[in-house]
């Protein structure tokens, strides 16, 4: 089992996309501890211009960010086809944002501050 994790690990990218520096690289750090390769983003324009969503792995999504929110990035992602697990991750979440981040597709919703584990 431990094999097919770090399997998993080594061959996937976690992609962060927040418009806070600091929780990026909180973040990466906590995320690369436990064997994963991030990849940081500062806006959802930033990664639709830079990533290579054919590259297998995940995304971490705030939802409010200037320009292009993590709920828009999220409808432009169907649009396109880009087929990558999102986990929202944000600190002015309710109910409602919750239930239809996760009918569109999302894996999890989660509110900053998050449990490590």
């Amino acid at each position: 089992m431990k094999k097919e994790e770090d399997k998993v690990r080594s061959n996937s990218w976690v992609r962060i996309i927040d418009d806070d520096p600091d929780h990026n690289k909180a973040m990466e750090f906590l995320l690369t501890c436990k064997g994963w390769k991030v990849k940081k983003y500062l806006s959802a324009a930033d990664f639709l211009t830079e990533d290579r969503t054919s590259l297998p792995g995940c995304m971490v999504l705030d939802v409010h960010m200037p320009e292009l929110t993590g709920l828009e990035l999220q409808r432009v992602m169907k649009e396109r086809e880009i087929t990558l697990p999102i986990i929202f991750l944000t600190g002015y979440g309710d109910i409602d944002m919750a239930v239809n981040s996760i009918l569109e597709g999302a894996v999890d919703f989660l509110q900053k501050p998050v449990n490590p584990e």
